[in-house]
């Protein structure tokens, strides 16, 4: 019997499905909450590290408030796509395995989905305050001072911005016929070379059109920038000398900017006589080398968003170096980043673990693991973070992990007279887990970045990050046996028998059984990491229905929560991928590898300067702009290293090498996020501490876990086994 399904989604439809269905979800999201229904849980969205002043909120004016609704409803109309991909891929895993069929228009429909997702949603991100910045020195800052920074620093982010709008508007124009519209650039409507074949040009068109909503809440943000401004000088908040000098080096800056942009407008061979335009083709790698990144520190310390400090400073090196025609260069880095297909699992795991939140899952989780393990010495604190590891299992998010745990955990510790260093410690390191086990999202852009394949990563990274949950499980066992004050164990009173431990279990079966099937297929080969995200979101849905928490509410601020999430890392990936990019064509890998390979350091050698480097960077970077900015660099330098072993141990394959290498980097990323003073896991959990905890308390809590991770990185480092035994038993 042939049961091959030939169906092919038609265009039309899929388009009237992405205009239609969120005016549906909005229309049900709106009538529930006016009939009184409200959002379960917290949110589960990354948490940008500290904060800015809370005494003052600028009013803004009819235009900011108008841009806000704008924004507003750009971000709500495009979240709400992400319900669709999960019923599509568990389609398209049906019918391709099952019936034997044709589906590439599955994925297309929604890779490209997803890249118009994070396109639009860039302003409204920027209304929420989800672009993360490097704020460690930016809150220390006055009111004043912040307002005149936020000032200053915005020139690159109109930079950035006004570039992306007027080359994303050329690469618009060239994907449409010049017979169909005036403003056409081509003898007809690009289409996509599958079968499919649907037209680019709509796609494209978010390049300009997701620039412009940026730019207009840009703009507005600049208006309240400008009030905070005024409010903090009326009330003589922060230093006003520093503050004024910041404010007259921003004028100099757009000044200046808008004199180079009329020259691109005027002029297209030749440039004003003051122009900066080339100014810099003559200059050697190493001077540019420098240049680039003492801006980009400066810059980033100024405290603008990660996303807009690479992208503006791209756009103005490409400037410099080059001219306005390199600019183009913008669109062509930006398109295939929008549209890679293996990205697609970023919104869909963060949707995951946004939906399982939402159905009180954690919570619960928690709940099981500390009335098992309550009974044992240190018993709170590793059912902490046994139920992290479990956590990091079903969604990949790495803050996330931290708060919701320390919202949960770290009171119910406390209440129990644990040592605070134990509690906060097991919390962190528990949460970081979520770097290291699959699904993590980290592997998934390390695995883009370094072309190598995510499912080995994952089998890769299975080992090392659960002999590090052991080993942070060992050290808390060992200390309450030692110290039974400093953690001790349930009493008798508050344990539970046996019978309700099985009831406890049974609840639990259902995630249980998610985690299993969303690895499983993702390690036996059945599916690729984004079908399963797809079968594991899916599948989280209806986990909430059984928990009967399937509501239009909690639908509604998980997708919001996924758009904020999913724009903060894509916008990331857009600007480091233009800098980088940059430097990377002007000679700066091979500069690095010559600068290396001069050292005279051997293979190991190298490896242990890219871990001191990785960790430093870890310090004041997130964990998205390390990879794009580091990894590009290191990948093609490590690659051809022979790793023969030391002290007479197995070294590692020839073909095991970026594999091998790419573990170490994420277990390296969790050694950042634990390094004093500026890991961001030490400022995610400050914001969830009660106020008598301390950040030397916070810090002095991190150093043995550190030392742990420590081990953890020698271990793999010698005993590559412990990452390439699974991958190659699997994939051969």
């Amino acid at each position: 019997m042939n049961l091959e399904v030939n169906f092919v989604l038609p265009h039309w439809l899929y388009w009237s499905l992405l205009l239609v269905l969120p005016l549906v979800v909005m229309f049900c999201v709106d009538r529930s909450f006016r009939r009184g229904a409200t959002v379960s849980g917290s949110t589960t969205a990354e948490v940008p590290v500290g904060g800015a002043d809370e005494g003052y909120r600028p009013p803004g004016n009819g235009f900011t408030r108008g841009v806000d609704k704008v924004s507003g409803f750009a971000g709500r109309y495009v979240a709400y796509w992400s319900l669709i991909a999960p019923f599509v891929y568990c389609y398209e895993v049906f019918v391709r395995y099952a019936l034997n069929s044709p589906t590439n228009w599955a994925h297309e429909s929604m890779f490209l989905m997803f890249g118009m997702q994070y396109l639009l949603a860039g302003a409204f991100a920027l209304r929420e305050g989800g672009h993360v910045r490097v704020d460690i020195l930016y809150v220390r800052a006055g009111p004043m001072t912040r307002a005149a920074l936020d000032l200053m620093t915005s020139v690159f982010f109109f930079i950035f911005v006004l570039a992306l709008v007027s080359t994303g508007w050329n690469f618009f124009a060239q994907s449409v016929s010049q017979d169909a519209v005036f403003f056409g650039q081509s003898y007809s409507n690009e289409t996509s070379f599958t079968e499919w074949a649907i037209q680019y040009y709509p796609i494209k068109s978010t390049l300009a059109l997701g620039g412009l909503l940026l730019l207009l809440q840009g703009i507005a943000q600049f208006i309240k920038d400008c009030q905070a401004f005024q409010h903090a000088r009326r009330h003589h908040q922060g230093g006003a000398i520093f503050a004024w000098a910041m404010l007259l080096l921003g004028a100099v800056l757009a000044v200046y900017a808008l004199h180079e942009i009329i020259n691109v407008v005027v002029n297209d061979y030749e440039h004003f006589p003051l122009s900066i335009e080339n100014s810099l083709a003559n200059v050697g790698i190493g001077t540019l080398t420098g240049l680039m990144f003492g801006s980009l520190m400066l810059v980033l310390v100024a405290g603008l968003p990660l996303a807009f400090v690479t992208g503006g400073l791209g756009v103005v090196f490409l400037y410099l170096v080059g001219d306005q025609f390199m600019l183009n260069l913008l669109p062509s880095r930006i398109f295939p980043m929008m549209t890679n297909y293996q990205l697609s699992a970023i919104p869909l795991f963060i949707f995951m673990a946004a939906v399982l939140e939402k159905a009180g899952l954690i919570e619960e989780l928690f709940d099981t693991v500390y009335k098992w393990m309550g009974g044992l010495k240190a018993g709170l604190a590793i059912a902490t973070i046994v139920a992290s590891t479990l956590l990091a299992a079903m969604v990949g998010v790495i803050g996330a992990a931290v708060v919701t745990m320390g919202l949960i955990a770290l009171p119910a510790m406390l209440k129990r007279q644990y040592d605070p260093e134990i509690a906060i410690g097991s919390i962190m390191a528990g949460g970081t887990l979520g770097i290291l086990i699959p699904p993590s999202i980290l592997a998934i852009i390390y695995g883009v970045v370094a072309q190598q394949s995510v499912g080995e990563l994952y089998l890769g990274s299975l080992i090392p990050g659960l002999l590090l949950a052991g080993m942070y499980a060992f050290y808390c066992w060992l200390r309450g046996t030692l110290n039974p004050k400093a953690a001790p164990p349930l009493s008798p009173e508050d344990r539970v028998d046996t019978a309700e431990k099985l009831r406890l279990l049974r609840k639990m079966l259902a995630p249980i059984v998610l985690v299993i099937v969303v690895l499983g297929v993702i390690f036996s080969g059945l599916a690729t990491p984004v079908e399963a995200a797809g079968i594991g979101t899916l599948g989280a849905l209806v986990v909430a229905a059984m928990h009967g928490r399937l509501t239009w509410p909690n639908l509604h601020a998980a997708c919001m929560t996924t758009l904020v999430a999913t724009a903060m890392v894509m916008w990331i990936i857009f600007g480091a991928t233009i800098f980088v990019g940059f430097y990377i064509l002007q000679g700066g890998q091979d500069f690095v590898q010559e600068l290396i390979s001069g050292a005279g350091l051997g293979p190991y050698g190298v490896l242990a300067v890219m871990m001191i480097l990785l960790i430093a960077l870890g310090m004041f970077l997130d964990w998205v702009g390390i990879l794009l900015l580091a990894v590009p660099i290191f990948v093609p330098l490590i690659q051809p290293l022979s790793f023969d072993g030391l002290m007479g141990l197995p070294g590692v394959g020839v073909g095991d090498v970026s594999l091998w290498f790419g573990v170490i980097y994420l277990v390296n990323m969790q050694m950042s996020f634990l390094s004093p003073p500026f890991g961001y896991a030490l400022f995610y959990i400050k914001g969830v501490c009660p106020p008598h905890i301390t950040m030397a308390q916070i810090f002095r809590s991190s150093l043995p876990f550190l030392g742990i991770q420590a081990l953890g990185l020698l271990l793999v480092i010698l005993f590559p086994a412990l990452i390439t035994y699974l991958p190659n038993l699997v994939y051969g």
